[in-house]
């Protein structure tokens, strides 16, 4: 039973992951790019970046000049800007073994039950936690 649990617990993470899943890059690395690629233009402080981009300074000096600790949506906004990758590559979720653990010890098997728990981690996700 518990080889079929794997089994289905790989085939959860491919219906939801069927590409792989996209890693942030480091929030320093990132802020480093954005800088760069944004020099570039001749926007190279927290206010004239704030300016174009119609943001609050305070919140462009802490996610480009300050230490970001997480990539957050203003950095996320500010790589688009900048024309920055804000993703690493792709993971594939089936190798981690915490995973494909947890989701063997609570899935029941059933594509209903599957299905309940991606819409989980969707909903976690979209929470930001």
């Amino acid at each position: 039973m518990g080889s079929i649990k794997h089994i289905m617990s790989m085939q959860l993470c491919k219906l939801m992951y069927a590409d792989g899943m996209k890693r942030h890059k480091d929030p320093l690395v990132l802020a480093a790019e954005v800088r760069v690629r944004l020099a570039e233009r001749n926007l190279t402080t927290s206010s004239s970046i704030a300016r174009a981009f119609d943001l609050g300074q305070s919140q462009v000096y802490r996610n480009l000049f300050g230490r970001p600790k997480t990539v957050s949506k203003t950095l996320t906004m500010l790589c688009k800007h900048a024309n920055v990758d804000a993703y690493e590559g792709v993971v594939d979720p089936s190798q981690s073994q915490v995973l494909m653990q947890a989701l063997a010890t609570i899935w029941d098997g059933s594509e209903s039950h599957a299905r309940k728990l991606a819409n989980l981690l969707f909903a976690h996700q979209r929470a930001h936690v």
